[in-house]
């Protein structure tokens, strides 16, 4: 369910980018972010304590994505690699609070926030 969410998320930031809708695209980038993170997080959960965990996504801790990173590298012992954390560290700025921003943030912001992304889906994404 996240994995599918997070690849279509992604695809159409990718869309609103390309369209100029810029601050939609980094919503919607950051939201493919959250998604794949909590893909990553349940496939190295046991079945057993999966639906637990789906709880917790609930709330504040399911929307922050350093969170969702501390928990992952908590429960595995696995550390992003250092390019991997810097990449990272600029994409902990997205929030859910973008979704009530009007206006258009920086194309060449927006560009580099959609690469960060796809940085951080892919080494996901070779993860689950």
């Amino acid at each position: 369910m996240f994995y599918r969410a997070a690849k279509q998320r992604f695809s159409d930031a990718e869309l609103l980018l390309k369209h100029g809708r810029t601050t939609g695209a980094v919503y919607l980038a950051g939201y493919g972010v959250e998604c794949i993170l909590k893909s990553l997080l349940l496939s190295s959960t046991p079945d057993s304590r999966q639906q637990q965990l789906v709880d917790r996504f609930r709330g504040q801790f399911g929307h922050d994505l350093k969170s969702l990173m501390q928990e992952f590298k908590r429960t595995t012992g696995v550390s992003a690699s250092a390019e991997i954390g810097r990449t990272l560290l600029r994409v902990y700025t997205w929030s859910t609070k973008l979704r009530y921003s009007p206006g258009s943030l920086k194309p060449s912001l927006s560009e580099e926030f959609l690469r960060d992304a796809a940085r951080i889906i892919t080494w996901a994404d070779e993860r689950i």
